[in-house]
């Protein structure tokens, strides 16, 4: 693994002298608790790890200490009406053989030190279980990061689906961790307008993708303009896929978000963990998942949620 370089030096010795204001994000335990509709019965989740990310602690959450391995998540929803729905693409297939030709310098100076396995992008773990990738309806985007939207253009027949703010700001003003070709050859966008939605617990707007109560997008901006997050309601217990408003369980439990300058809008990312806590606090029966960190899903074991095993082989 490279080390991080010189960005995430600087950035350590700016929030050392406190530049980077990362106090404990407030938040109102004055919330209402949501009631869910009734879950559908034999919808279920599986999950896949599309590479992996290993960096250093202090940069994930206020406090951090040694090296934190980030989980790479894609997440495959059999909704039995609706049919195949992701979460997430995970990494293109082309980090498996050159990340830095195709992340360039953010790979480079270790800033996103990412690796991938030859067969472990989402797609082609599909394959290799005999599930048909062009079947998938729609893929959820929780933003343009590449871990996150890498593979979509490996879906060509997928609908995309993503906050509209999200695909307006990764065309016109990318942030220095976007990398837009990525992206920009997506032509079945689904594209949601949150300020037309209604509030959904403690945040600020939701969308019912089936109209069943069974996937519910929730818009929680910060760590990018149009990041979402996702709320999938299985008869095992609800679920609430956070994305990257909270990158592991370090950062719900220190109510501290990573490096601001990660993320679009540092400020917005601190309300947006915020919402998550108070939703949490007064809804603790919902599972939390973090975006880089499975592990309430590996202590919490639930039938209709399958985690499928990725074993790196040492090539040393």
């Amino acid at each position: 693994m490279k080390p991080l370089f010189p960005i995430f030096i600087l950035a350590g010795l700016f929030s050392l002298f406190g530049c980077f204001g990362r106090a404990a994000v407030p938040y109102s335990k004055e919330v209402s608790p949501i009631q869910l509709q009734k879950p559908i019965s034999g919808m279920r989740m599986e999950v896949f790890q599309t590479g992996r990310m290993v960096i250093d602690g202090w940069a994930v959450y206020t406090g951090g200490e040694g090296k934190i391995s980030m989980d790479q998540p894609a997440y495959l929803i059999s909704h039995p009406n609706y049919g195949l729905i992701a979460f997430e693409a995970g990494h293109h297939s082309a980090i498996a053989t050159d990340p830095t030709e195709h992340l360039g310098w953010i790979h480079r100076m270790g800033l996103m030190p990412m690796e991938q396995d030859p067969g472990q992008d989402f797609r082609s773990q599909l394959i290799t279980l005999g599930k048909n990738p062009d079947s998938l309806r729609d893929i959820l985007v929780s933003h343009f990061h590449p871990e996150h939207v890498g593979a979509v253009e490996e879906f060509p027949k997928a609908r995309i689906v993503v906050d509209r703010r999200e695909v307006k700001h990764g065309n016109e003003s990318p942030n220095y961790n976007y990398v837009k070709k990525e992206y920009d050859g997506v032509l079945n966008w689904y594209q949601i307008d949150f300020s037309q939605t209604n509030k959904f617990g403690s945040f600020e707007g939701y969308y019912d993708l089936v109209g069943d109560g069974s996937i519910l997008i929730l818009s929680t901006p910060g760590h990018t303009p149009g990041h979402i997050s996702v709320l999938v309601n299985l008869e095992s217990g609800p679920v609430l896929l956070t994305g990257d408003m909270a990158w592991t369980e370090h950062n719900i439990r220190s109510a501290s978000i990573g490096l601001p300058f990660i993320s679009s809008d540092g400020e917005a990312a601190r309300i947006s963990l915020g919402q998550l806590l108070a939703f949490q606090s007064s809804n603790p029966a919902i599972l939390i998942v973090p975006g880089h960190d499975l592990n309430p899903l590996r202590r919490k074991s639930q039938k209709d949620i399958h985690i499928h095993p990725w074993v790196t082989v040492d090539k040393k």
